[in-house]
């Protein structure tokens, strides 16, 4: 039986593979073509800074594809081995239904813990460098130093902040305001700002140095509003995109708006889709069992329609996602019980459809 459940397991790997070149190299095409719309300037933004950022961001569109490619992967493996007859000799060999499932489960187990890792060690990270380097380099008055943080110049102000925290939260913030001879006008510095639409920043735990009457003056507040210090394009680099973030980083970006009575519904849903994303590929993976060794209406269909049937059920499952989620959002539901929602809709549904294969194996 370790024989059979290795053969299936390499079947479904290979297949899963091929479907994964395949769906990467086109939806990575387009990304291309989409990043070269932003190709103003070569000597700003180029065609290699374009190439650089969507290579950067594949891990994260591997991520995202994750369910279809898990879906149309399996389903093609178990169809090639039922037109090849192969799944019959296999049952024949007393493999259960059950036996069957378990042989599926395993990769499945592999794939969602192989995709757990990637997105917190691989893609977050390099999403959020391609992110912080696109806007960067698109930008006329932003420069990043090595250790020093980020840099920006307003005429004779300058600014820098020296960290962003979870990758969204300003902190280590240095102001430094110069008259036309050079000579230092205002000094401040805050642990960590609050970013308001507006372009005005509020500054929490402030010490700022004012010159007057040619001697500099020490203060201390709490807070303190200032601004405007970026243009559009220079924003960017700091909201930086909830889905370039690690689930750590997510989990405390949260917790930090909540503590300053922010509203964090978009945050906590993209929070649990990222946790959602590989149980989803294992359902679609347990749900392809069924689908491609054929039951109900296609017990008796072909190798393209077992495809064609796996197809529009990952689009099914794409637009009902999309509105479960919209609906729940709107219904200010459990952010949990949103994201979670399609997941338990797919694996209801494969263990329905896996009983009627029961049913009829009997």
């Amino acid at each position: 039986m370790k024989i059979l459940d290795r053969y299936l397991s390499k079947t479904i790997f290979k297949s899963q593979a091929l479907v994964l070149l395949i769906l990467l190299a086109i939806f990575t095409l387009i990304a291309f073509v989409e990043e070269l719309e932003h190709v103003d300037d070569p000597m700003i933004y180029g065609v290699p800074d374009a190439i650089r950022y969507v290579a950067y961001t594949i891990p994260q569109r591997l991520l995202d594809l994750s369910p279809v490619i898990a879906l149309l992967g399996s389903l093609i493996g178990i169809a090639l081995l039922v037109k090849n007859s192969e799944l019959i000799a296999i049952r024949a060999a007393a493999f259960s239904v059950r036996r069957l499932l378990l042989s599926v489960t395993i990769p499945a187990t592999v794939l969602v813990v192989g995709l757990t890792l990637l997105g917190e060690l691989v893609a977050a990270p390099l999403h959020q460098y391609a992110e912080k380097q696109r806007a960067i380099l698109r930008s006329d008055k932003v420069y990043l130093l090595e250790g020093k943080g980020l840099w920006s110049n307003d005429g004779q102000r300058y600014f820098n902040v020296r960290e962003l925290q979870h990758g969204r939260i300003p902190s280590g913030i240095y102001i430094y305001e110069f008259d036309k001879a050079g000579k230092l006008l205002t000094y401040i510095h805050a642990n960590s700002a609050e970013i308001h639409n507006d372009r005005e920043w509020k500054l929490i735990d402030v010490e700022y140095k004012t010159l007057e009457n040619g001697t500099l003056v020490s203060r201390h507040a709490g807070e303190l509003d200032i601004g405007p210090f970026w243009s559009s394009n220079e924003l960017l680099i700091l909201p930086l995109p909830a889905s370039s973030m690690s689930l750590t980083d997510l989990y405390h970006y949260i917790d930090y708006k909540k503590s300053t009575n922010q509203r964090t519904d978009r945050l906590e849903l993209t929070f649990w889709q990222r946790i959602s994303l590989p149980l989803s590929a294992a359902a679609m993976m347990l749900l392809a069992v069924p689908v491609g060794a054929g039951t109900g209406a296609l017990r008796n269909a072909g190798f393209g329609q077992r495809i064609t049937a796996g197809a529009i059920i990952g689009i099914v499952f794409y637009l009902g996602s999309q509105l479960i989620h919209t609906l729940g959002l709107l219904g200010n539901l459990n952010a949990a019980l949103i994201a979670l929602s399609p997941v338990v809709l797919v694996f209801l549904a494969t263990a329905f459809l896996l009983w009627r294969m029961q049913a009829c194996a009997t």
